[in-house]
């Protein structure tokens, strides 16, 4: 899937009136930023055992097929199948917890942890260079 509309799917799920970014280093730190709230979200709702919120569920697998369908595994060297496997880590945690209310929190808090740092070390970029 192009990038092109791997945005397009997302900022359909999004249903936000803000403008998106059309810089693709942009693109990806604003669903790192979505996929990070909204499984923080879900992690924080597992943790009381109350229901998931649906838009939350939404934006996070929004997210996550947005960042899994614009890696490109022949440039990206060794870093483009870790990313992905850490990806599908965080939607297997988003199915596990929807799926099985009881057993999802500490999947979605570790979820939450490591798209932190993804983000961290996404921000950190300079594109510039």
């Amino acid at each position: 899937m192009s990038l092109q509309l791997a945005r397009q799917t997302y900022k359909r799920a999004a249903q936000t009136e803000q403008e998106f970014p059309a810089d693709p280093h942009a693109v990806i730190g604003v669903a790192l930023a979505e996929l990070h709230a909204a499984l923080g979200s879900l992690a924080a709702a597992a943790e009381l055992r109350r229901p998931l919120p649906s838009r939350s569920m939404t934006m996070a697998l929004s997210a996550l097929y947005l960042l899994q369908s614009s890696l490109d595994f022949e440039k990206g060297g060794e870093i483009a199948p870790a990313l992905f496997q850490v990806y599908e880590f965080c939607r297997e945690q988003v199915v596990t917890a929807f799926r099985d209310k009881a057993d999802g929190a500490e999947g979605l808090a570790r979820a939450t942890e490591f798209i932190a740092t993804l983000r961290e070390a996404w921000l950190a970029m300079d594109t510039r260079s």
